[in-house]
Formats: C-alpha cells, sequence, structure tokens
C-alpha cells in the first residue's frame, strides 16, 4: 500500500537533545554521588523503570521521569533528591535546537502529511517546536494521548489524526524501543536515525531503514510511495 504520511519522534531525531542529554545528567548524578557507577549503566536501569512505568493515573513526561529515577537511586543505593537532576534534564530540554538538515527536510516532504509523535508533555514540546520554527500537521504527546511511547495509543491518535492506515506511513525515530519496537507493532514502517553510529544488539527491533540523519529520509518516503 503506498506510503501516505509520515510520523517523526522529536528529541534526538528533529531537535538535538537526545540520549546524549540523559548520558550528561546520569553521568553527574554518578560523580556527584556514586563515582565507580558508570552512567550507561544507570540510564539502562532509569530507562527500564521509565518504559516499564505502570502507574493507575497517568504521569506527566516530568513525574514518570522523576519517578523513574528514584528507583533507579534506590537500586544503586543512591540517597540523592532526584528533583535537582530532573531541573537540569528540564533545562537542556528546553535548549533544544533542531538538527541542520531538517528544515530542508521538511521542506522536501511539502504536501506529505507530517505529525511528530513524542514522549513529551505537550505545551513543553511545542514550544520547543515553535522556536525552531517547526511545523507540522498535528502534534501527538504522552500528555495528549495519555500514553507512552512504545504503548500503541499514541501512534493509533496520531494515525488518526493523519487520516492513515499503519502501512501507509513511515515512523521516524531515534529509539529502537520506543520508536521502532512500538510503530513496528502496529505495521508501520520504521527508519532508525542512528546519529551516534550505534550497534544493534540480536535482540533488538530491527528497522526498515537505517539513516545517520533526517536526510535521506525524502528519497525513503519517495522509494515507498513509488512502490505503491
Amino acid at each position: 500500500m503506498m506510503l501516505r504520511a509520515v510520523t517523526f519522534d522529536a528529541f534526538g531525531t528533529i531537535v538535538d537533545t537526545g540520549r546524549e542529554v540523559l548520558i550528561q545528567v546520569a553521568r553527574a548524578a554518578c560523580e556527584e554521588n556514586r563515582p565507580g557507577l558508570s552512567p550507561e549503566k544507570l540510564l539502562e536501569v532509569w530507562d527500564r523503570y521509565f518504559f516499564g512505568a505502570e502507574t493507575e493515573r497517568f504521569l506527566t513526561l516530568r513525574e514518570v521521569t522523576s519517578d523513574a529515577l528514584a528507583k533507579a537511586f534506590a537500586d544503586f543505593g543512591i540517597g540523592a533528591d532526584p528533583e535537582p537532576y530532573i531541573e537540569t534534564l528540564d533545562g537542556l530540554w528546553l535548549q533544544a535546537q533542531a538538527y541542520p538538515e531538517v528544515a530542508g527536510v521538511l521542506a522536501s516532504l511539502d504536501g506529505v502529511p507530517r505529525a511528530v509523535v513524542s514522549n513529551a508533555d505537550h505545551e513543553f514540546l511545542k514550544g520547543i517546536l515553535a522556536r525552531n520554527g517547526l511545523r507540522f500537521d498535528a502534534v501527538v504527546t504522552s500528555e495528549s494521548a495519555q500514553s507512552y511511547k512504545p504503548r500503541p495509543r499514541i501512534f493509533e491518535m496520531a494515525l488518526h489524526a493523519l487520516r492513515a492506515r499503519p502501512e501507509q506511513v513511515l515512523h521516524v525515530g531515534d529509539s529502537l524501543q520506543a520508536d521502532v519496537e512500538g510503530a513496528s507493532r502496529l505495521g508501520m514502517r520504521t527508519a532508525w536515525v542512528n546519529r551516534s553510529g550505534l550497534r544493534r544488539g540480536r535482540t533488538d527491533p530491527t528497522p526498515d531503514f537505517e539513516v545517520e540523519s533526517l536526510a535521506p529520509v525524502p528519497a525513503i518516503v519517495r522509494e515507498l510511495r513509488e512502490r505503491g
């Protein structure tokens, strides 16, 4: 079925504050509280609690991120308050700038319906997109969906907004778990943005495409549209 629309993750995909910002915060937490602990190990546990969060009421991104970090701290015997680290993280995210190629890529996709699908608080993300002059047909956040990637509801809301079936949409994102796995479950095609040259593990989800930046995305879209 011909491609009709494209969805994009935000952080680490179209704006330049992705996983490296989380590593930066994890590194500060380790250096200040447990110098022998690897920041990557702390982030791995932090991620596990974040993506596995199940609560009776929906938590905003800030709330669930703070709760997950507190649990990770407890696992490693760190007694620090997570809030100063979440404040630092928020500040870094607020400074987010679009990657250099993004404006040109979006211009090349003019006429192709597109949406942002992001684990983010709604007004927070809309402000970042507005400051960067980035316009989309829809902005679907975890807060507006009351659900986080990789769960299906946030993707389903984007599909509804774009009036497209899963197989008609390419999802572009930098997270194998949140983006590739989440979108693939619904039957969306996926492009993994691997800016850091990471190697996929044997058990990691497999994207349909792997790119080092968004620059190749218009060509991928043209190819998929031509396939019909």
